[in-house]
């Protein structure tokens, strides 16, 4: 099942979450957030005359979603002048999978203004290689991604540092450019401490939390998003890291940062 079909299912209160977005157990947390931002999305534009932009949200990953039936549930904590506070949830067999607080806001006047960092200064996307996709080896979900490394190493290479840097896209362009389809690319790249180890261990995202400077709703279309991670901290199994977004003019659009889990 396509990215664009799971989305217009996903503005339903009940739907089948599909095979092949596996990731280990689980399904793709990317997948996930997006499914939760556009049944947020879908629950506004009949709340709401003119539903705020997504400014941020905090996902907790409460456990693994599996492919079947999926039940979402969106309410609207307060909806005030500018700014929306929301909470949408999934449930399997009445359990709690996953649940996001969002908030959304209208754009304010202000005399402050404080540009975002630079985009990093890379040759074009087409000149840098894709990582392959391999049957039986990398997660399901990754048929639907290409990610073109510009710096780091390898997943599980070995290497002394952590962290890494490229282009992440859908192999096929989805119908829409907007919060939930940026949250799904966001998440394809793995923990930014896997270069580090020299196996296949399973990981996986504890907890997400994502800030949007820009509605990419309102951008010119981009195929190639750069993006940049840095660890902060990693120890006892647990770590800390934070990204960087920007889109094909070099304006930053996002920043990420997740708690993850590292089995090994």
């Amino acid at each position: 099942m396509k990215f664009d079909s799971i989305m217009v299912a996903a503005e339903a209160n009940e739907m089948i979450l599909p095979e092949g977005w596996g990731q280990g157990r689980a399904t793709f947390g990317g997948l996930m957030g997006a499914i939760l931002i556009r049944h947020m999305q879908a629950h506004l534009a009949r709340e709401l005359p003119e539903p705020p932009p997504l400014r941020s949200f905090a996902l907790t990953f409460v456990g693994p979603a599996v492919p079947g039936p999926l039940a979402l549930d969106a309410e609207i904590l307060r909806s005030g002048k500018s700014v929306t506070q929301m909470q949408v949830t999934a449930r399997q067999d009445g359990q709690v999978v996953s649940t996001m607080l969002a908030s959304l806001g209208h754009a304010r006047e202000s005399s402050i203004r404080v540009q975002g960092p630079a985009a990093p200064d890379w040759k074009p996307a087409e000149d840098y290689h894709a990582i392959p996709f391999m049957e039986g080896v990398s997660p399901d979900f990754l048929r639907e991604f290409e990610m073109r490394p510009v710096t780091g190493q390898f997943p599980y290479s070995g290497s002394d540092k952590p962290d890494f840097e490229g282009y992440m896209s859908f192999r096929e362009r989805p119908q829409r450019q907007d919060a939930a389809c940026l949250a799904c690319l966001v998440d394809v790249w793995p923990p930014s401490v896997i270069p580090m180890l020299t196996k296949r261990v399973p990981s996986s995202s504890m907890t997400w939390i994502m800030e949007f400077l820009e509605d990419p709703a309102e951008l010119p279309w981009t195929d190639h998003w750069q993006y940049t991670v840095h660890t902060d901290s990693f120890a006892d199994g647990y770590g800390q890291n934070r990204s960087v977004i920007w889109d094909g003019e070099g304006r930053p659009v996002a920043f990420s940062r997740q708690t993850i889990v590292v089995f090994g």
